[in-house]
């Protein structure tokens, strides 16, 4: 099973094709980037190239899902938050289209997964860091990846469509 893990962002998108073997039980990454998709003064650039980027995956890996962190609600950041979910609603159209499952995790459910993974204990005063869930995605993979964009995307895929997180 091939999945598409994204971590949604409009400045920062990162996106992780991540193959299982059938028992879902071990990871390989086939490809993974960091998309700078917008920015402050233009955010709304990644219409232009987002879906043509998703089909270039496609195309290449023929992906059978997609797994997303659902976008956060930024309390006092109000536009950052709709560019968030304007990203999240081309990723979720496209899958819809292409006839993908879609499945979505907040981020709290993917620190737990960390925790899971890192045999760490769940406590809320301590939230995960992104240099855990590269070291999550490196003991998962076998090498963590080039930016913490990509080790979230692969992480939710592997939390949403594997048995590696239990």
């Amino acid at each position: 099973m091939i999945i598409l893990g994204v971590d949604p962002g409009y400045r920062n998108l990162g996106l992780s094709v991540v193959e299982f073997n059938d028992e879902g039980k071990r990871m390989r990454v086939l490809e993974s980037k960091n998309m700078t998709v917008g920015k402050a003064s233009a955010p709304l650039t990644f219409t232009k190239f987002l879906w043509p980027e998703l089909e270039r995956l496609h195309k290449a890996h023929k992906i059978d899902g997609v797994a997303s962190e659902t976008p956060p609600f930024i309390m006092g950041q109000i536009r950052t938050t709709a560019f968030l979910w304007a990203v999240s609603s081309i990723i979720v159209a496209w899958a819809y289209v292409k006839d993908l499952s879609f499945r979505h995790a907040s981020p709290i459910a993917l620190k737990r997964g960390v925790c899971t993974v890192l045999d760490m204990p769940w406590d809320r005063k301590y939230i995960p860091k992104k240099k855990d869930v590269k070291r999550a995605v490196e003991q998962l993979a076998g090498e963590p990846l080039a930016t913490s964009h990509e080790n979230d995307a692969a992480f939710a895929a592997a939390l949403m469509f594997s048995d590696l997180v239990k």
